[in-house]
């Protein structure tokens, strides 16, 4: 058998080792690690369209017509004398003749019985003040067209004396408003009424009217219980 020199194995394994190495290294060195790319990195995100809004149908407005001012047939546009005023639903202010005597017992029914001892108005409406029979004095306007109330009856306030002279004044009277009227505006010819009133005492009451003529206003007294007239 042929011996080996040792120097001779010594090579072959230093070859065999670096050989081996060479090999390593050439396997290991190939691979180059790929570049790491940052977790934090943040994506730009895209832009999001809004739809725009479909624009919706608009009906268009319609003015409404104007009201007519022409009034409907049939419509009262008097007033219906219920209230002040004209009173009469017919705009009447000066109906040319006035019948006191309706005025009055309108007034005296309005009050529930009395005696009337004021009286005040032109035209169509008349104040009438009836005095009860304790005194109590009641008031109403009257329209001599309708011949009715048209406000009231009112209460009126009287302190216990006035009181008790209205009902002395009252009992004594022979001659009422509406003959005392007729007594004032004869002894003026051609005027009209304008005022009267019941004064006095229980035993000797008195009218005292005013009346007009002409522009210009009269006084007249008339005795309550004889009905004679003077007028100053």
């Amino acid at each position: 058998m042929t011996r080996r020199h040792p120097s001779t194995a010594l090579t072959a394994a230093i070859t065999v080792g670096v050989g081996a190495a060479l090999f390593l290294t050439a396997c290991s060195g190939g691979d180059t690690p790929a570049p790491t790319r940052s977790a934090t990195a943040t994506a730009t995100a895209e832009p999001t369209r809004t739809a725009s809004p479909t624009p919706s149908q608009t009906t268009p407005v319609v003015p409404s017509s104007p009201a007519s001012a022409t009034p409907t047939p049939g419509d009262d546009d008097g007033d219906d004398g219920s209230g002040q005023g004209a009173g009469n639903g017919g705009g009447v202010t000066d109906p040319g003749t006035v019948d006191l005597g309706v005025v009055t017992q309108q007034g005296i029914a309005a009050a529930g019985g009395g005696t009337v001892v004021s009286l005040t108005g032109s035209g169509d409406l008349w104040t009438v003040v009836v005095a009860g029979p304790d005194g109590t004095l009641t008031q109403s306007v009257v329209s001599a067209t309708l011949g009715r109330v048209t406000s009231g009856p009112f209460p009126k306030d009287s302190d216990a004396a006035t009181k008790t002279a209205n009902a002395a004044r009252a009992a004594g009277l022979r001659v009422d408003a509406d003959a005392a009227a007729a007594k004032a505006t004869a002894a003026v010819p051609g005027s009209t009424l304008a005022t009267l009133q019941l004064g006095g005492s229980g035993s000797a009451p008195t009218w005292t009217a005013t009346v007009s003529a002409g522009g210009a206003s009269r006084t007249v007294t008339v005795d309550g219980v004889t009905g004679a007239a003077r007028a100053s």
